[in-house]
């Protein structure tokens, strides 16, 4: 049985653990508080996103007027979508001393203090621009921008169909070389790949890729073909050297005999004489493909090498 002093010593024990638990609790909370915004100098940068335009010019010497941001209401939650958290509000204002409303309430009878004011609104220019986002009112702006569907929060996202209406991203130079890093990879891929591939398979993926036929061309011309085909897409081409290759031999004799007039289409549709093989090439050659259609595959293979 544990005696007097025991017992105090174990309850002196508990009590200290328990100030210990809250103090390193409450310095989490400083800590996770404090590093919710810069403590430095950081520069974000944000670029337009070069798409051709009837004048021609780009960048600076683009015609194109520079656009204002600002934060949208959502119509679905009929709040204005700033993209801050509430922590970052708080912050904004105990770490910085920013004084505006920084809510995110719409009210339909009256302009918002901030939001609909010339202090929150971003121009995005038609050249690079930087953003120090240690600056209180650059990172709110900064914020607006990941919010607007107007800026691709990086080029991954707005190459992956994330952002279509995005006209800038906010551009993150590690992103981009992992980006390149991963397009040389696929390409030397691609390469090492061409280089195992029998003659008739680049024949094939030189018809369906590069819409030439190339049966009868010299072995030196059959490789610069894959070449230029790899350079404009080199993900597409590994597709199809890993496609079936039944699949890849029935729609390059599709497009063949397309070429030749042994086919005929009909909006979207492939026609032998005035029998449809499907509503697309996909389809047709699915079409050739099936066992009880190889009497007709074999007639086009007869009449595309005559």
């Amino acid at each position: 049985m544990a005696g007097p002093k025991t017992a105090v010593v174990e309850e002196a024990t508990t009590q200290t653990e328990e100030v210990v638990t809250e103090v390193a609790t409450k310095v989490e909370k400083v800590v996770a508080k404090k590093t919710v915004l810069p403590t430095k100098q950081t520069l974000v940068e944000i670029r337009p996103i070069e798409t051709k335009k009837w004048h021609g010019k780009t960048g600076p010497e683009s015609f194109t007027r520079p656009k204002k941001l600002q934060a949208l209401v959502d119509g679905n939650t009929t709040k204005y979508s700033t993209g801050l958290t509430q922590e970052e509000i708080e912050a904004l204002k105990e770490e910085k001393g920013i004084n505006y409303d920084l809510s995110d309430n719409y009210d339909t009878d009256k302009p918002h203090p901030f939001w609909d004011s010339p202090l929150s609104v971003l121009k995005l220019e038609n050249a690079t621009m930087f953003l120090d986002i240690n600056q209180p009112l650059n990172y709110i702006k900064y914020k607006i921008a990941k919010a607007s569907r107007f800026v691709a929060n990086s080029m991954a996202e707005y190459e992956e169909g994330l952002f279509p209406d995005a006209t800038h991203v906010i551009f993150s130079e590690m992103e981009q070389t992992e980006i390149l890093a991963s397009k040389v990879e696929i390409q030397n891929s691609a390469i090492i790949a061409a280089a195992t591939l029998s003659l008739e398979k680049k024949i094939q993926i030189g018809m369906i890729l590069g819409d030439k036929n190339l049966k009868g061309q010299s072995a030196s011309f059959i490789t610069v073909e894959m070449d230029k085909i790899i350079k404009k897409d080199a993900e597409e081409f590994l597709r199809y050297v890993n496609a079936d290759a039944k699949q890849t031999a029935a729609h390059a004799l599709i497009l063949e005999a397309l070429q030749k007039s042994i086919l005929r289409k009909e909006g979207h549709r492939v026609l032998y004489m005035d029998d449809s093989l499907g509503g697309s090439v996909t389809e047709a050659a699915e079409y050739l493909c099936r066992p009880d259609n190889q009497d007709l595959k074999l007639i086009l293979i007869s009449k595309v090498n005559n």
